[in-house]
């Protein structure tokens, strides 16, 4: 091919990124859990549920613990209003008119999904730059991020509030897919919908297991942002900023087999 857009230097590739720790904070997780528990007491007290707040608090951080260790560990991929029906198992409410539970866990759905926003998440400095950067090198930018209080229709609309949406070509989100990194088949659904074999796959993100790990047993290559010192037992290029992320993913497509 010739032209132009064949002289690119990312032209053929994917770009894959995280979301959450990589492109945005995660802010304030404190208020982001302490407003979801408010809500929820809110709710179940209107509901005619009296649990008190330190039963309450119990077993939805349990819930919101084990879902989190699942989907790290296997790529499990709870749906939200699951994660809630865990939550009222754990409270043990007793047996519950059918009609009655389901009005309940609908209610409970809004502040369980919608907390984060009051976490307030802001982006990481130099985001927005790099990821133009990389368009404008040719590469397709597909946002690649696991779900799980928060699903993919909030996490859009936190990304168009701060101006990332309209930078992706594409965004894959676990609760839409049903599988969550480090699963292989989340990056085979991004090389799919880009029509490219998984080794045209860069993904970068924040987690060395959930993103680096996944990627590379995907047959991805990848790039590990760490704010923290993250240890990385793979042989990836590291970055601590975003405004590093083009020169390493120009160097790494460039040093890939056949590149030239």
């Amino acid at each position: 091919m010739t032209g132009p857009t064949a002289a690119l230097p990312l032209h053929g590739w994917v770009v894959s990124v995280d979301l959450w720790g990589t492109l945005i904070t995660y802010g304030d997780r404190n208020a982001e859990a302490e407003w979801r528990l408010r809500e929820f007491e809110t709710v179940l007290t209107a509901f005619g549920h009296d649990v008190g707040p330190d039963r309450l608090r119990e077993a939805v951080l349990a819930v919101r613990d084990d879902t989190r260790a699942r989907q790290r560990d296997t790529g499990e991929q709870p749906p939200v209003r699951d994660q809630v029906m865990e939550m009222l198992t754990a409270l043990n409410l007793g047996s519950l008119d059918p009609v009655h539970e389901q009005r309940l866990v609908d209610t409970l759905l809004i502040p369980h999904t919608h907390a984060v926003q009051r976490a307030c998440p802001e982006v990481f400095p130099g985001a927005l730059t790099a990821l133009w950067e990389l368009r404008q090198a040719g590469a397709r930018l597909v946002l690649t991020s696991n779900t799980l209080a928060t699903p993919a229709s909030v996490s859009r609309l936190i990304m168009e509030e701060r101006g990332l949406l309209s930078v992706f070509d594409d965004t894959v989100f676990s609760s839409d897919i049903g599988i969550a990194k480090p699963r292989r088949e989340i990056f085979a659904a991004v090389a799919s919908r880009s029509q490219v074999p998984l080794q045209r796959v860069v993904h970068v993100g924040n987690s060395p297991t959930t993103d680096i790990a996944g990627a590379l047993n995907a047959g991805c290559r990848a790039v590990l942002l760490t704010h923290r010192d993250k240890r990385c037992d793979h042989d990836v290029p590291v970055i601590t900023a975003l405004d590093q992320l083009p020169a390493a993913i120009l160097a790494l497509c460039a040093a890939a087999p056949g590149a030239a």
